[in-house]
């Protein structure tokens, strides 16, 4: 018996379609992750014919736990199904079927999503390329493996990682869309393409459908297209012609795309590649002039530079210089404002023996017309000179060396360039093109809650060559990082060549980091980038505290020498508690009390927190001088007493005075405490060498700063801080290190509080009630307690981070004041130490060095290394040499053994002492100056120690306490660089201080966009 299927059979049987998933055989890489927030997990997809979900899936991990509904989505975020599972296995793949299949358009974007509520799988990057099977696929945008909070629409991606939320789907469509013809054509922008765009519409058999409507619609990159819809032929054709976008001021090609649309059925999208309007041409300053002197030195590292100026706006795309022959080592290149902004820097790489070096910027900067900028590139020892050939312009096409006089410009190594010698030409030069440029107005480094749209609109504006405003460019905004959205996605700039979009914050699973990061691309021109920052859930008071208005008020701007000063009556307050201040004014009249407290404050450094109004001042009594001691005491009355606020945030504390006859300014600091804090960092503020080095009364515990060259036994806290007033430029106060690392951990939302030395000493417990202690700067007197009580913190598994050098050098004592007062006067006889009574009933008592006979007490055996050496130059310094670069302390920085972080190291520094380290000891860096030390202490050290060597180094104590010390006071300059005459933040420096700080267990609340927390 046969049988022969009719027409109506046969249709039937077509419609009979294998079930479809995008994943098979993969499995997650990470199986069971977790940051213990619940999400909305999905992944974007598309089917190239149309057909029904039947079915959503998942892969559940071993940890999770509760209920689990599946929803499907349009790209834009409407809801169109959705499934609660039921009867779900402990982990695996878990499917669930819908009550009603859900039916999808050929060639369009959807979403699935699964929620989790505290565990999932991940596979980082596993959406950064295309998933096939069958007919499903996801979709590489950038953008996919999306995330929410639990049940919204998800938007955000991390990494393009795969979730593992999956569909099951069947083809029911009896047509499809697909191109025929035309796509991926190039030509010149403003031009139409010579082949039509052509695209077919088929039935489920193949046979081409006559009559179907398809409209064509312009995404990207500008132009028209003519006719905008069509219909059909008997072949089931459809065709339109593109005319390519203007693209003005392209100066790269620009990207044109068109989507077809059949109703019902799908769309595909054509693309067209519009090229720029003739051909870029590069221009340099310098062109076929060579060194009058090719290989000049004086034996002393510059910063050479050169100003310019440009007739036509556009982009400088790499920098050059002319290398000496003698010239060795590492070449960095910078473009500055005429003020001194640094706007780009380029390390050199695969450099010739001489001549001509050039190097290309990661990112163009972009350039005004008729502006004033500064090109420079460091030489280590040897230059190319012409001298007097920068006394008048050199011009070639747009560009043009500045003739003021004053060209030629040199500096000290990696600082601003400004001085001039005959305006010589050092033979630094750019690579510039003419071109539209773009820059950001407005809109950059705001924060906001997760999920929340910012208040202000990210703004840029785009201009021609010739530095007007260009209108009609097509500028679109994609989140990069961090999660969020922003709409729209793609802006035309107006007539003021404006152009914007609003950004909603996301969040990121799996990390801390709250970082929102934005790209605005101006078709053909370039692009910006916008930062964000999303408050975190449980923010700490370091965070809420630095969105607070900064200042930069409480800088001294009209130094006093003797009109007005003052000092406090103890170095630390805690919250909630009073401050009395002692203030003596050179003529009796009114000034005022301004208290301010140091952190971030988008970058301000300060913030206005109390002010006293006008006060009555008087001058106070002459202080007392001690013969034998050379102790100077001041015994002034109380002239106002701080109200420290409940509310007031731990932190440094100035307290700026003013004279009112004369404006002159003077500054008290003091350290608010909060002793019932359990912050993750406990950061100390070195105010004993503070004191150490104040000569008020004509003499401090040095001889160069002392009257006749004879130093002080003691030195009392009743008194003002020299460094306050006439020696406010003097190197040991609290702005020159200790500020730049508050400024960096407060901008990071570290959890952090504050105390000083003096609290170390008098309360142990402080310490015990934190995670981290920090040492920071120049922190090297030290009393016994204090040093005790540091040990014993350790022992207990308190970790210890010493970003500093020259640390718990000399031991100190502290007495009464003449008047009574405990722990006023602070004593150190140093190598006269048997002339102090106390000490010559007692050796051990001694206060001289701890690493001395006496003593007994090196300080390696708390830091790991001990002070060696240092250079008077408080702003020089020498490269950090890594060494061990497979440590975990350098995850994430791209640093091998050998690489160099520019001039971290110094102006005092420590070593390694085999005769006193401590079990494990791990050297992470080694550096050596460049120059003999202008000061050596090898005392304690083995023979043949050689000063100029410094150590980082890490140990972790028999409590599981882990210890780090950069071996350098100025390490943290790599941080932050506010006020450091040489800036030398450096990204890795960031990513290293990270990983220490994370390894301890403190964590950044809002790390910067580039940092990975580990």
């Amino acid at each position: 018996m046969s049988y022969t299927a009719d027409s109506h059979e046969e249709f039937l049987i077509a419609q009979v379609q294998t079930n479809q998933t995008i994943f098979t055989t993969q499995t997650p890489s990470i199986q069971n992750a977790s940051d213990g927030v619940p999400y909305e997990l999905g992944m974007k997809f598309r089917s190239a014919k149309a057909g029904e979900i039947t079915a959503i899936r998942y892969w559940k991990a071993a940890n999770e736990t509760g209920t689990h509904v599946g929803k499907i989505w349009t790209a834009t975020g409407t809801l169109l199904s959705s499934v609660t599972f039921t009867n779900e296995s402990t982990s695996g793949w878990q499917q669930q079927t819908l009550n009603t299949p859900q039916s999808i358009a050929a060639n369009t974007t959807y979403v699935v999503s699964v929620n989790a509520n505290s565990h999932f799988p991940i596979t980082y990057n596993g959406l950064g390329t295309t998933v096939t099977n069958g007919d499903l696929s996801s979709v590489a945008d950038g953008n996919n493996g999306v995330f929410a909070s639990q049940g919204s629409f998800p938007s955000s991606s991390y990494q393009n990682s795969n979730y593992f939320r999956d569909v099951v789907f069947v083809v029911t469509s009896s047509q499809t869309i697909t191109k025929v013809s035309g796509d991926n054509q190039t030509g010149t922008a403003g031009t139409t393409l010579s082949a039509p765009l052509v695209a077919q519409v088929k039935d489920a058999a193949g046979n081409p459908q006559s009559g179907v409507t398809i409209n064509f619609t312009i995404d990207s990159g500008g132009g028209s297209v003519s006719p905008t819809s069509a219909v059909t032929d008997t072949n089931g054709q459809a065709s339109t012609v593109l005319t390519l976008g203007s693209a003005p001021g392209a100066i790269e090609p620009v990207i044109n795309t068109v989507s077809a649309t059949a109703s019902g059925i799908g769309s595909v999208t054509f693309s067209a590649t519009a090229n720029p309007t003739g051909n870029p041409t590069t221009q340099t300053l310098f062109t076929n002039q060579v060194p009058g002197i090719s290989n000049a030195s004086d034996g002393v590292a510059y910063e050479l530079g050169t100003k310019f100026q440009s007739s036509a706006g556009g982009q400088i795309t790499a920098i050059r210089y002319w290398k000496a022959p003698s010239e060795t080592g590492t070449h960095v290149g910078k473009i500055w404002t005429a003020g001194g902004q640094v706007l780009a820097t380029v390390n050199f790489t695969n450099e010739s023996a001489s001549g001509w070096q050039q190097q290309e910027l990661s990112t163009p900067v972009y350039i005004d017309p008729n502006t004033t900028y500064v090109v420079s590139v460091n030489c280590n020892s040897h230059f190319a000179l012409t001298y007097n050939q920068l006394a008048n312009s050199v011009v070639n096409g747009s560009l043009r060396t500045v003739s003021d006089g004053n060209n030629g410009v040199y500096g000290s190594f990696n600082s601003f360039p400004t001085s001039s010698y005959q305006n010589s030409n050092y033979f630094r030069d750019i690579v510039f093109i003419v071109s539209s440029t773009v820059n950001k107005v407005s809109g950059d480094n705001q924060s906001g809650t997760v999920g929340s749209t910012l208040p202000n609109p990210l703004v840029i504006r785009v201009k021609n060559s010739a530095g007007n405003p260009q209108a009609g460019v097509t500028v679109s905004f994609t989140v990069d990082s961090g999660g969020g959205s922003v709409s729209p996605n793609i802006a035309v700039t107006n007539s003021s060549g404006l152009a914007s979009t609003s950004l909603t914050l996301g969040s990121i699973p799996s990390g801390p980091n709250n970082a929102v990061v934005v790209t605005a691309t101006a078709s053909g021109i370039g692009s910006v980038i916008f930062t964000a920052k999303a408050i975190p859930e449980n923010p700490n008071a370091i965070y809420l505290e630095n969105l607070q208005q900064g200042t930069t008020n409480w800088k001294i701007t009209n130094q006093a020498f003797n009109e007005i000063a003052g000092y406090a009556t103890a170095t630390s307050v805690n919250k909630g508690g009073s401050l009395p201040i002692k203030v003596s004014l050179a003529q009796s009249g009114q000034f005022t009390v301004d208290v301010y407290r140091l952190g971030y404050y988008g970058g301000r450094g300060g913030r206005l927190v109390a002010s006293s109004g006008l006060l009555n001042g008087i001058t106070q009594p002459a202080g007392t001088l001690n013969s034998t001691t050379r102790l100077f005491e001041c015994n002034w009355s109380t002239s106002y007493a701080i109200a420290v606020g409940a509310n007031w945030t731990s932190g440094l504390y100035i307290a700026k005075l003013t004279d009112q006859r004369t404006g002159k300014q003077s500054q008290i600091w003091f350290v608010v405490r909060d002793d019932s804090s359990n912050s993750k960092i406990l950061f100390q503020s070195s105010f004993t060498t503070f004191l150490a080095y104040s000569n008020t009364g004509g003499y401090s515990l040095y001889s160069f700063n002392s009257i006749g060259g004879q130093r002080g036994f003691k030195i009392s806290y009743d008194c003002p801080f020299s460094q306050t007033g006439v020696g406010f430029g003097e190197f040991n106060n609290i702005f020159r290190w200790e500020y730049n690392m508050v400024r960096w951990l407060e901008s990071q939302s570290y959890d952090v509080s504050y105390i000083t030395n003096m609290d170390v000493q008098n309360n142990s417990q402080l310490l015990q009630q934190h995670q981290v202690f920090l040492s920071v700067g120049h922190d090297e007197y030290w009393s016994l307690e204090e040093r005790n009580h540091v040990e014993q913190a350790r022992n207990s598994g308190v970790n210890l981070g010493f970003f500093s050098a020259n640390t718990c050098y000399w031991r100190v004592r502290f007495e009464n004041s003449t008047s009574g007062v405990a722990d006023r006067v602070m004593a150190c006889y140093k190598d006269a130490w048997n002339l102090d009574p106390v000490a010559a009933q007692n050796s051990s008592a001694a206060t001289n060095k701890f690493r001395s006979p006496q003593n007994n007490k090196p300080e390696s055996a708390l830091l790991g290394v001990m002070y060696v050496g240092d250079i008077d130059i408080v702003y020089g310094g020498f490269d950090f040499v890594i060494k061990n670069s497979n440590h975990p302390y350098y995850a994430n920085t791209g640093l091998s053994n050998g690489d160099r972080l520019s001039q971290l190291v110094g102006f005092e520094w420590d070593a390694i002492n085999p005769n006193a380290s401590p079990n494990g000891l791990e050297i992470l860096a080694e550096s050596q100056s460049p120059q003999v030390p202008d000061n050596v202490e090898l005392e304690g050290f083995p023979a043949g120690t050689n000063p100029r060597v410094s150590h980082a180094v890490r140990y972790v104590a028999a409590s599981k306490a882990k210890v780090f010390a950069t071996g350098s006071i100025q390490w943290m300059w790599g941080l932050d660089s506010d006020g450091v005459s040489t800036p030398r933040e450096d990204l890795r420096a960031k990513q290293i201080a990270v990983n220490i700080l994370a390894d301890m267990g403190a964590k950044p609340l809002t790390p910067d966009p580039d940092i990975i927390v580990p």
